[in-house]
């Protein structure tokens, strides 16, 4: 197990509305209006996985892709949701296997973070060159998912649908329009901001700056 490199709930200075507005803009992206795609991408998660599988299973239900990649391994930071199985296999255990029938599935054990869900799963397979790509994940950290498969699929369209995660048995979830107003998901978001950020200046993802 590690540390981060930036922590999840970083100590955070005074924001004003301006530098709210910014952060929200870089890290909650608006969901794109659906279609069919040549895949679906699920951003491997431990938390509120209902609501995943309710939105992938309503994609499916739509006929908008018959092939799927579900990633995630077992986190390895300090302050990881403890979990016993791979994340990938957490979701696709849960989700009625009706569902899935005639649909080619992929999945991916080995990632710890975002950027190795994009990796590892192009170890299992190529898609770099597919035309559309709907992708799954928390609107808190769309931004992040966003550039992260830019930065691997520069020439795909990539096509968003987030959830609302929730944390710390927490009922309130973090969105767009609240994320500033309790100290918890204040942090949670600027966390994001700043790895956004680094990732970003680093070259590990595409530039928030020009995407």
């Amino acid at each position: 197990m590690e540390n981060r490199e930036i922590e999840k709930e970083p100590d955070i200075p005074e924001l004003s509305d301006e530098e709210i507005d910014k952060i929200t803009k870089i890290c909650f992206r608006d969901d794109d209006i659906l279609e069919p795609a040549d895949l679906i991408f699920i951003f491997g998660t431990s938390h509120n996985t209902r609501d995943l599988i309710d939105i992938f299973s309503n994609l499916l239900s739509n006929k908008l892709s018959n092939k799927i990649f579900f990633t995630g391994g077992i986190p390895k930071y300090i302050d990881s949701k403890h979990i016993d199985r791979p994340e990938s296999t957490l979701i696709l255990d849960c989700i009625d296997k009706t569902l899935l029938e005639g649909v080619q599935i992929y999945t991916e054990i080995s990632s710890k973070n975002t950027m190795e869900n994009v990796t590892e799963a192009l170890k299992v397979l190529d898609f770099t060159e597919y035309k559309k790509v709907i992708y799954i994940f928390k609107s808190h950290a769309a931004g992040r998912g966003y550039l992260t498969l830019k930065k691997y699929l520069p020439n795909t369209k990539l096509i968003q649908k987030t959830f609302n995660a929730s944390y710390h048995d927490n009922n309130q979830r973090i969105t767009k329009d609240n994320w500033y107003k309790t100290e918890l998901y204040r942090k949670r978001v600027y966390g994001e901001y700043l790895r956004i950020k680094k990732y970003s200046e680093r070259g590990d993802i595409a530039s928030y700056l020009t995407n």
